[in-house]
């Protein structure tokens, strides 16, 4: 089996796909090739890789490279994570939209921000898609680069490629469901929850009992109505305050951090927006990885501090049941709706549970949801249609009609002049908004 990483020198999440082959799994004869611009990181990466697998006796192959072609040639598996110069790209919407008084809208999944952070991963994403059309047109595509939703859309869309959706911010917690348990004086291990929705906007539909099949869901309700939460702290009262107003206008709970939601959704004054960078790791946190991923492959330190702070997405369990034709069950996955939440389109990308059997994803049918939310649910996953067009089809007309379908922007002619700063200031990253090319 041969898995490509895109985004191979990443610090977080290149860890956790090398924890999961070699020291969970113990893949003996699989291929892993790392690939990252940064091509020091990644064969820091791969070295501290065979060193791993040396330990353990995990007979595999592991490689570092910079082009992207080269690895794609044969594989099975290729997992993205990976944002062009993200943090850099991120603060020049952010210095534009602060001038322009939306310093609110610099977020990265949705508003303004996910817009043109949707346009450049997009982009990345239908590049390696064309690539992979060619090279390895029977292999998935495992994506966890965000905005989710708007990404897994435009793939499916407009390539051939087969692809799924990895984010578990729902969970709250590396373990699983964490937080809502948590309120009733639960552990995750304690409880089954359905939560189902979109991507960052997952909403718990089901919350029982383990040991005693009761329903836990009215409980939970009551408790977050009732607004006496003195034995939590101050941060925990603020999310629940904030969950308690949307379960009130919306009839749902949010099943994740509220902050996450609220990017798909207008500005709101208790909401904690982004002033910084959404992305994991300062240039001096770097270099202390880099010199650790060094003395690992060099053998002079313990390989298991590379472990301590990983992603909660784990592709690889994915890839073994899609390669075996073994059974799966996931709590959570970005796919193809195919009837799983009624009243959404079948082809929309959405966040479901899913059993995967005989090498093949089923979503899995979830309760349906209350009359408002599904109403926003579908909006917010127009405007991922929309952005997803615009995207590859390089339309700046249509990307005018995201910004006027989506619900988490509100001055609409602002908006307009930020989305022509922003496409002029990454425009070397975007030329199919000048007429160069096209995505498809």
């Amino acid at each position: 089996m041969k898995i490509v990483l895109i985004g191979g020198g990443s610090f977080v999440f290149a860890p956790t796909v090398l924890e999961d082959i070699i020291v969970k799994q113990r893949l003996t004869g699989c291929e892993l090739v790392l690939v990252d611009p940064n091509l020091e990181a990644a064969e820091a990466m791969a070295a501290a890789a065979r060193h791993i697998a040396g330990e353990l006796k995990v007979a595999m192959r592991t490689s570092a490279t910079s082009n992207r072609r080269e690895a794609l040639a044969g594989a099975q598996f290729v997992i993205i994570s990976a944002s062009v110069q993200g943090a850099h790209r991120w603060q020049i919407d952010y210095d534009i939209l602060s001038a322009l008084g939306m310093a609110d809208q610099a977020r990265e999944c949705g508003g303004m921000g996910g817009l043109m952070n949707g346009f450049r991963s997009i982009t990345l994403l239908m590049d390696i898609c064309r690539d992979m059309e060619e090279l390895c047109p029977e292999a998935w595509i495992l994506d966890v680069t965000n905005p989710m939703p708007r990404v897994v859309t435009a793939v499916a869309r407009y390539s051939t490629i087969r692809i799924a959706g990895f984010c578990n911010i729902a969970y709250r917690g590396a373990e699983g469901y964490t937080f809502l348990p948590k309120l009733l004086g639960r552990k995750a291990a304690d409880v089954s929850i359905v939560s189902a929705g979109l991507n960052h906007f997952a909403w718990l539909l089901q919350i029982t009992d383990n040991a005693t099949g009761e329903d836990l869901l009215p409980g939970l309700r009551a408790y977050i109505e009732e607004g006496s939460w003195a034995e939590q702290d101050e941060e925990t009262r603020r999310e629940l305050r904030i969950m308690k107003r949307w379960l009130e206008e919306y009839g749902a709970i949010a099943a994740g951090h509220a902050d996450h939601h609220a990017e798909y959704l207008p500005p709101q004054r208790d909401i904690h927006y982004t002033t910084s960078p959404p992305y994991h790791g300062s240039a001096e946190e770097r270099s202390r990885r880099m010199e650790e991923l060094r003395q690992i492959g060099a053998g002079g330190v313990n390989w298991n501090s590379l472990f301590e702070h990983g992603s909660w997405e784990h592709p690889v369990l994915l890839e073994l049941a899609l390669h075996s034709g073994g059974e799966l069950s996931l709590d959570i996955l970005n796919v193809k709706n195919e009837g799983a939440i009624p009243g959404l389109p079948a082809d929309r990308i959405v966040e479901v549970p899913v059993k995967v059997s005989n090498r093949t994803i089923l979503p899995l049918a979830v309760p349906a949801l209350p009359d408002k939310l599904l109403e926003l649910c579908r909006a917010v996953s127009d405007v991922h249609e929309l952005v997803a067009e615009a995207a590859v089809t390089g339309s700046r007309e249509i990307a005018k009609l995201a910004i006027d379908a989506d619900p988490a922007i509100v001055n609409k002619a602002v908006a307009y002049t930020a989305l022509e700063q922003m496409l002029e200031a990454h425009a070397d990253l975007l030329p199919q908004f000048n007429g160069s090319k096209q995505c498809f």
